[in-house]
């Protein structure tokens, strides 16, 4: 009976030893899927969602861009008006530029256009 006894204890201690070894490796898988849980979340939260988000992130760069090539277009249009301005300060240029421009002719000539 002794013998029984003794045999039983030694396996409720290798049992307790055995449960208490799948419980922290439950618990270890468990604390290793929270924290996967909070990684994954945080990283969607940071992608996704929100006005600080990759997304808006990309967004804003590509409007600054835009915002960019307009302001070098605006500034090569105001270089070319300065230009213009400075040729028609001269009373020839300013005669040449009206009748190129605006079609402009005196009253003893004809202008006929040439199209190709």
């Amino acid at each position: 009976m002794q013998y029984l006894c003794a045999e039983f204890a030694n396996k409720s201690k290798i049992y307790y030893a055995m449960e208490s070894k799948s419980f922290i490796e439950k618990a270890r898988k468990v604390l290793i899927n929270k924290y996967a849980i909070v990684v994954v979340v945080f990283a969607v939260i940071m992608i996704f969602i929100g006005d600080h988000s990759l997304i808006q992130f990309c967004k804003r760069a590509k409007k600054i861009n835009d915002i960019e090539e307009q302001i070098q277009q605006t500034n090569q249009q105001i270089q070319q008006t300065q230009r213009t301005m400075q040729m028609l300060d001269n009373t020839d240029s300013l005669e040449r530029f009206a009748r190129e421009n605006y079609m402009m002719h005196t009253d003893k000539e004809d202008v006929y256009l040439v199209e190709p």
